[in-house]
């Protein structure tokens, strides 16, 4: 087997294949003809191949991470502004269970899409100067990312049923506006999964501890009682929704409310809170 077949095949167990698995193979083929040597110096297939997916993973991570960011910026204002504007549509004569489970979802999907994006984005600015992010802490940005894209692409979704659902019940303008704005935010958030995918095909070996939310928080002293931290917000968001309830002159609906959000956040925290790197 030649360096080439060798390099070749440690490319493909890393995840770089196609036009990248040719390119790099035909620059490293035009050195080793012009230089005898250059096969001393560019080292160990393994590690080569290794070290080329880990400084593309590493881009992507942050790349996918930032576009995400954006991608999600922009249906965070079509959901706003549909959301706002669902208040003001009018009321649906009938609710069909499609309906209602949409309802529930524009509650709790823009919420992990916030909270996944802004960590994501968080990790890679906090590691922003580091040359190349360890195989645990590159899964962590990766997965913060696809469910905060995930969840984004849920809120857009459950958006279009809600418009369709009640498109002869409300208001011509807000329904034409969701069904047109979602889908093209929608659209946004599909073009930032790109990068995503190609950094979760990636498999480099890099060294290095995950980290959790509680560094990217600055809050270490949180790390042996996660749970006391995610009671803590809980706590704040459902009084926070308290309030506004009683600031709209509506305490005992703004109350469950309350209770609802902190309920949920308390529950987004046990099930994601490892997956995502929020607690270790």
């Amino acid at each position: 087997m030649t360096y080439l077949d060798a390099l070749g095949r440690e490319l493909a167990e890393v995840g770089i294949r196609g036009r990248l698995r040719s390119r790099i193979l035909a620059e490293t083929e035009d050195h080793l003809r012009s230089d005898e040597g250059a096969i001393d110096r560019f080292g160990d297939p393994h590690e080569v191949a290794n070290a080329f997916a880990a400084e593309l993973g590493t881009r992507l991570s942050r790349e996918g991470a930032v576009g995400a960011f954006a991608a999600l910026a922009v249906a965070g204002a079509v959901f706003a502004v549909s959301f706002v504007g669902l208040t003001f549509a009018g009321t649906a004569a009938t609710e069909s269970p499609f309906a209602a489970i949409a309802s529930l979802l524009i509650v709790v999907a823009p919420q992990i899409a916030f909270v996944s994006g802004s960590l994501a984005l968080l990790r890679v600015v906090r590691r922003r100067n580091d040359g190349v992010l360890s195989s645990a802490e590159r899964r962590v940005v990766n997965r913060r990312t696809a469910v905060a894209l995930g969840a984004g692409l849920v809120t857009m979704a459950a958006l279009l049923e809600l418009a369709i659902e009640y498109r002869s019940d409300l208001s011509s303008t807000w329904v034409t506006f969701t069904l047109i704005a979602a889908p093209v935010a929608s659209a946004l958030l599909l073009l930032a999964a790109l990068p995503v995918a190609r950094a979760i095909a990636l498999r480099p070996h890099v060294p290095g501890a995950a980290g959790d939310a509680f560094d990217d928080l600055g809050l270490a002293r949180y790390r042996g009682e996660p749970w006391r931290f995610a009671v803590r917000v809980a706590l704040l968001v459902g009084i926070a929704v308290w309030l506004a309830g009683i600031v709209g002159s509506d305490p005992f609906d703004g109350l469950a409310r309350g209770v609802f959000e902190a309920l949920a956040c308390l529950a987004g925290f046990g099930l994601l809170g490892r997956y995502l790197g929020l607690r270790a």
